[in-house]
């Protein structure tokens, strides 16, 4: 999903890359030639792969390196959430990966005539009628609808019962606070209302999906629902609980496959990276394809620019012009990055994901780019220290409160600064709570920082019940005095 969490650390956008051709012409009689496959070995492509797994403690990984004739190599590593292990045909969720697949499948509604890019996105779902902003469909494939990260945080990632239910999710986001219209801003939101536009035009989003992108390409094993990832064989992905990775994570979002949960394997998503670099592509046709990966939407606070479905920039050191999306689901991750100037594509699918981990699970699929492009082996990103001082700081606090609270029920008499000490931690746990839950909500809170927000939220309740038994201990000594 932007991912999912791509809404919460605002994963990064993208600058606008040149599509590089090639300049040789080929003969009368004979088709031009591929351009040359990539000098890296497929033992360096490999290694590195393992590399990135290690450092992130991911148990399992599937990658491709993909040409204009198909696949060239492909790396399966590890294990899927039930301890088998990974082959081309385990599934993944793919998180906002799905997004430029959605965007393909409103293009080919547009080339049909059936939907119009430039129409009010009211004219399609007249809840939208009363939103601050008056958004395009246009907008919404490229985020600058107005609608806002924080309303994406509450309508996405639901699961279970009721899940598929387009209209409540819709309406929830056409009453919330517009943004900055023009401008844009990574919500999942807008892919989930472009579904829904696209279901009102086909009376089936799924099933158009289906039919327009996944057959055509030949992605037979992408589902498109929990009961399709059932019987596809989806195992839970991992979530990092207090430093372990544990395979609890096995939700699927019925109404957020055009967001973030469409999924499949890895010969589905190396079909539509290899879509990319067909000369006559399956779908649509090059130019058509050419136009969407092409950025158009300034990101603020980068050299990125966003297209439609697509972020278009440049790997850092090399200045390769690339076009990529990333996504994320709690527990899977996922990436394409295709690679213009050497008509080449990587693929990468992960069965693990944590937020504040997402830069160190995500370089893997740049630093293949960067080897098949002809880079050196890519430096380590390192460790983030973040994910750990998140989760065991609150950690730390919940245990040093509890051991405050069960003092403040011994001590009888209880000294001042102690108790000022005391009330002081137990209201900033208490407060850091608050936040927590009125910030980001307590679904998304515990759905994606599980560990992180239950040891802030048993924190600040320790941290309030510590204050409350202390000021009274306090009291009660002064009474007695």
């Amino acid at each position: 999903m932007r991912t999912p969490l791509a809404l919460l650390l605002a994963l990064a956008p993208v600058v606008p890359a040149v599509l590089v051709a090639s300049a040789a012409l080929a003969s009368p009689s004979a088709p031009a030639a591929p351009p040359p496959a990539p000098a890296v070995t497929p033992a360096t492509l490999d290694s590195y792969a393992r590399e990135r797994m290690e450092a992130t403690d991911t148990p399992g990984l599937a990658y491709a390196v993909i040409g204009p004739e198909g696949v060239e190599h492909q790396g399966l590593h590890g294990v899927d959430g039930d301890g088998a292990p990974v082959d081309e045909h385990t599934p993944f969720l793919w998180g906002s990966v799905a997004k430029p697949v959605t965007a393909t499948a409103a293009l080919v509604l547009a080339e049909e005539g059936r939907l119009d890019l430039d129409a009010r996105v009211a004219e399609y779902l007249p809840a939208f009628g009363d939103f601050g902003a008056d958004p395009t469909v246009r907008d919404l494939l490229t985020q600058t609808s107005g609608l806002t990260s924080d309303v994406a945080l509450s309508t996405s990632d639901v699961h279970g019962e009721g899940s598929a239910d387009f209209d409540a999710r819709v309406a929830r986001i056409a009453a919330s606070d517009p943004g900055d219209p023009g401008t844009h801003e990574y919500s999942s939101a807008n892919y989930l209302v472009l579904g829904a536009v696209i279901e009102e035009v086909t009376g089936d989003f799924a099933a158009h999906l289906r039919t327009s992108v996944l057959d055509p390409l030949g992605m037979d094993g992408a589902f498109v629902s929990a009961e399709e990832a059932r019987e596809a064989g989806l195992t839970p992905g991992h979530r990092t609980l207090w430093g372990v990775q544990v395979a609890d994570a096995d939700g699927v979002d019925d109404a957020g496959v055009s967001y973030g949960y469409l999924g499949g394997d890895l010969t589905d998503l190396s079909a539509f990276a290899q879509a990319q670099l067909d000369a006559d592509p399956p779908v649509l046709d090059a130019a058509v394809l050419e136009r969407a990966r092409t950025g158009t939407v300034p990101v603020p606070g980068s050299d990125q620019e966003y297209g439609l479905g697509w972020r278009d920039t440049a790997l850092d050191d090399l200045d390769e012009p690339i076009v990529f999306h990333g996504g994320a689901t709690p527990g899977h991750a996922s990436m394409v990055v295709l690679l213009p100037g050497h008509e080449r594509a990587v693929v990468v699918l992960q069965n693990a994901y944590g937020v504040l981990r997402d830069g160190g699970i995500q370089a893997v699929a740049f630093g293949l780019a960067h080897l098949v492009a002809g880079g050196d082996s890519p430096a380590s990103p390192g460790s983030d220290p973040l994910y750990p001082a998140a989760v065991w700081v609150p950690t730390a606090a919940a245990v040093a409160l509890g051991a405050g609270g069960v003092a403040a029920i011994r001590v009888r008499r209880p000294r001042p600064w102690a108790t000022a000490l005391w009330s002081f931690l137990g209201l900033v746990a208490a407060g850091t709570a608050v936040w927590l839950v009125a910030g980001f909500g307590l679904r998304p809170a515990l759905t994606w920082l599980p560990d992180v927000s239950v040891a802030l939220l048993v924190a600040g309740v320790l941290g309030a019940a510590v204050t409350v038994l202390r000021l009274r201990a306090h009291r009660g000594d002064r009474s007695h005095a």
